[in-house]
């Protein structure tokens, strides 16, 4: 619990320095990319998915700097956020974002400022950063993947994920018939790596897990957790649904871990000092996570959340 309201301090303490929203922004929620629209003091924000108009409004808070409140938009789009939501705009450390609150002020979803307009090379980076990693194959064979090549034992081939409509699918494609690697994979991340099933599509265009074994890759890299990416880039807080608890609360805990987080839960304490990398502090009170690691373990705790209810 003291790991918990370090953490919320810390985010609460944060001192707001922000411009407005700007006419013409464009803002990515790490899926689609909205516009911003200014409309009698309010910003409109709309985007459109296979020919679908989505749209929300935020109307600015009174006595409240940065701080809008979420409603329908004036074209009658479909609305993907609750009315009534709260969103914080926050530019700092190199980051502009906006933080979108539920109406119990859990932070739920991100969106950030970005100058390209299309969804899918935004899709494509963000899925790709997740799972590149330096990983070991059952049978020892080295397998290192980046975000559009990939080493296998020596051999370089070309990876790219398989979208739809400009959306990542968990489905990537290794472009070569002579490594272990090859065709249409399944992506499943996992506590200790990724396991890839291969797959085919039928008539329709639906994929289908073949019956084969799956390759498993475990993450080898001595320098770095598994789940670092959470450390580097901003999670939007639907990306990580493919995440079960276990996975989500290490991920969260990794942040910290980073930092010299001492450990006092058991089973945390344990894995942690198992990594070549993590040195415990002599002082919790003394870690100060950036913004970005700091917006990542709300996103995250709201995730952990909803896993529970869900279970329940």
């Amino acid at each position: 619990m003291k790991k918990i309201a370090i953490t919320l301090t810390l985010l609460g303490a944060f001192t707001l320095q922000a411009e407005n929203i700007e006419q013409g922004s464009m803002w990515f929620n790490g899926a689609i990319v909205y516009n911003a629209s200014h409309l009698n003091g309010n910003v409109v924000m709309n985007a459109i998915v296979e020919g679908e108009e989505l749209e929300f409004m935020l109307v600015p808070e009174t006595g409240k700097p940065d701080t809008y409140r979420v409603t329908t938009g004036p074209h009658d789009g479909y609305m993907a956020y609750e009315e009534g939501m709260t969103i914080r705009h926050l530019q700092q450390e190199g980051l502009d974002v906006l933080c979108l609150y539920d109406t119990a002020g859990n932070l739920v979803r991100l969106l950030t400022k970005t100058d390209e307009w299309d969804n899918q090379p935004l899709n494509e980076n963000h899925w790709m950063e997740m799972i590149r990693g330096t990983y070991t194959m059952q049978d020892g064979t080295r397998v290192n993947i980046d975000w559009t090549k990939a080493n296998i034992g020596g051999y370089y081939i070309t990876v790219k994920p398989v979208t739809f409509n400009g959306l990542t699918t968990n489905l990537i494609n290794f472009d070569e018939n002579e490594t272990p690697l090859n065709g249409t994979l399944e992506v499943v991340p996992t506590i200790s790596g990724l396991e890839l099933h291969p797959v085919d599509f039928d008539d329709y265009g639906f994929w289908h897990r073949l019956q084969v074994d799956s390759i498993v890759l475990i993450e080898s890299d001595p320098n770095q957790g598994r789940f670092d990416f959470a450390r580097n880039t901003l999670l939007y807080g639907n990306d990580i649904y493919d995440y079960d608890l276990t996975m989500l609360r290490l991920m969260r805990n990794g942040i910290l871990a980073h930092h010299g987080y001492a450990f006092q839960s058991t089973d945390l304490k344990e894995y942690f000092e198992s990594e070549q990398w993590y040195k415990a502090g002599d002082n919790n009170e003394d870690i100060k996570p950036s913004l970005l690691e700091r917006l990542n373990i709300e996103i995250i705790k709201n995730r952990e959340k909803d896993v529970i209810a869900e279970q329940e």
